[in-house]
C-alpha cells in the first residue's frame, strides 16, 4: 500500500471532513502549502498531496529559514526540499533573517518576514491560496495569549479559517491527533528546538499554562477556547457590519492620508460602534497594525465625547485625531510607514 493510500486510511473521518467540506478550495485549485517541517505543516503538506489527486487541486510548497537557529534551520529547510521533491511537488524556499523592528520581538518579526515571503510566493507562482498547519491547540494559545492582553472580541477571534489568501483547514484538529496520524504512516517530521524555550510568552503558555488548564478542567478545555474564538470572530462579523453603515452615515470627507467625521454622531454612538467607526477610519487612511491598540481607540472616542480644552491626540504611526467643533479628523502623516495584516 502506498503512503499515500495509507494516510487516507489511517487519518479519521473528522480529521478529512475539515479538509473537504464545502468551504475546502474548489476543485483545480492551485494551493501553496505553508510547511515549516514540524509536524503541524508536514502533516497538512501529507494530507493534501494524498487528496489532490481525486479533487484536482495543483499543489506547491514554499518553506523560510529564519536563518536565526543555524544549522537546525537549514537542515529544517533542507527536509521540506526533500520532502515536496518525493512528492513531486514544486518547492519555493528562501532563507531570510528578520531585520529588527521598531516595537517587535524576535517571534514577531520573524512572523511579519515569514507572511511577507508567503504572500511573494503566493503572487510569483500565481497560488490561489496559501494553506497553513495551524492547529486547535495555536487557536488556544492565541486566545489565552489575547485574553491576557484585555483584548475585544476582534483579539479572542483569533485566526479566521479563510481569510484570502489563507486558508487554515486545521483550526478544530489538536496538534497531538496529527502526530499520532504521521507516527502510524511512518512519516518522520521535523523538531524545533526554540518551542521548548520558555523564554516566549506564547511556549509558556503551550508548555505551561494548556496543560494545567487541561489538567484542571479537562481535555475539552481546547477545543472549547477554539470554539469561543469562532463565536467571538462571529460577533465582530456582525459588529464590524453595523460599524460600515455607521461609518458611511457619519464620514464627512476622506482624502489619502485624512478622514473627518461627524463628530457629535460618533460620540452619540455606543461605545463598541464608536471604536469600530474609528478602526475603519483609521484602516480607510493606510493606519492600524499592532501598534495601534484598543486603548488607543478608546481615546479618540473619548476625544470626540470631550468638551474640555484637549483638542488633538497623538497615536503612533503618525497619526494625530484632532477636535474642531463637530468635526473629528483623524490624520496619517505622509511618510509613517503603513502595515497591513491578516
Amino acid at each position: 500500500m502506498c503512503v499515500t493510500t495509507k494516510l487516507l486510511d489511517l487519518a479519521p473521518a473528522p480529521l478529512l471532513r475539515e479538509l473537504t467540506r464545502p468551504w475546502a478550495p474548489e476543485p483545480g485549485s492551485f494551493i501553496l502549502v505553508a510547511v515549516s517541517g514540524g509536524a503541524d505543516s508536514t502533516g497538512l503538506l501529507h494530507l493534501l498531496a494524498a487528496l489532490a489527486p481525486g479533487r484536482g487541486w495543483k499543489l506547491a510548497v514554499a518553506t523560510l529559514d529564519h536563518g536565526l537557529r543555524g544549522d537546525a534551520g537549514a537542515a529544517d529547510r533542507r527536509f521540506v526540499e526533500e520532502l515536496a521533491e518525493r512528492l513531486g511537488i514544486p518547492c519555493q524556499s528562501a532563507r531570510h533573517a528578520p531585520a529588527p523592528g521598531a516595537g517587535l520581538s524576535p517571534e514577531e518579526a520573524a512572523r511579519d518576514v515569514r507572511r511577507s515571503f508567503l504572500l511573494q510566493a503566493q503572487r510569483e507562482l500565481g497560488a490561489e491560496l496559501v494553506a497553513c498547519g495551524h492547529t486547535a491547540d495555536d487557536q488556544a494559545e492565541t486566545v489565552l495569549l489575547r485574553l491576557t492582553r484585555g483584548a475585544g472580541t476582534r483579539g479572542l477571534g483569533a485566526m479566521s479559517r479563510w481569510r484570502s489568501p489563507f486558508w487554515r483547514p486545521l483550526l478544530v484538529v489538536r496538534r497531538r491527533a496529527l502526530c499520532g496520524l504521521l507516527e502510524s504512516a511512518g512519516l518522520p517530521w521535523r523538531e524545533d528546538e526554540t518551542n521548548l524555550s520558555r523564554g516566549p510568552t506564547r511556549n509558556r503558555i503551550r508548555l505551561d499554562v494548556l496543560p494545567a488548564v487541561e489538567s484542571a478542567i479537562g481535555p475539552g478545555a481546547v477545543p472549547a477556547l477554539a470554539r469561543a474564538s469562532r463565536l467571538a470572530r462571529e460577533d465582530e462579523a456582525l459588529l464590524d457590519d453595523l460599524a460600515r453603515r455607521e461609518m458611511q452615515a457619519i464620514e464627512l470627507e476622506r482624502t489619502g492620508e485624512r478622514i473627518e467625521l461627524e463628530r457629535r454622531a460618533l460620540a452619540r454612538l455606543p461605545a463598541p460602534l464608536a471604536r469600530r467607526v474609528v478602526r475603519l477610519a483609521l484602516a480607510a487612511i493606510g493606519s492600524g497594525g499592532r501598534r495601534l491598540t484598543a486603548v488607543h481607540l478608546v481615546s479618540a472616542v473619548e476625544l470626540a465625547r470631550a468638551s474640555g480644552p484637549g483638542t488633538r491626540l497623538d497615536l503612533p504611526r503618525g497619526v494625530t485625531v484632532t477636535r474642531r467643533g463637530d468635526v473629528l479628523s483623524i490624520v496619517r502623516a505622509t511618510n509613517a510607514a503603513t502595515e497591513t495584516r491578516e
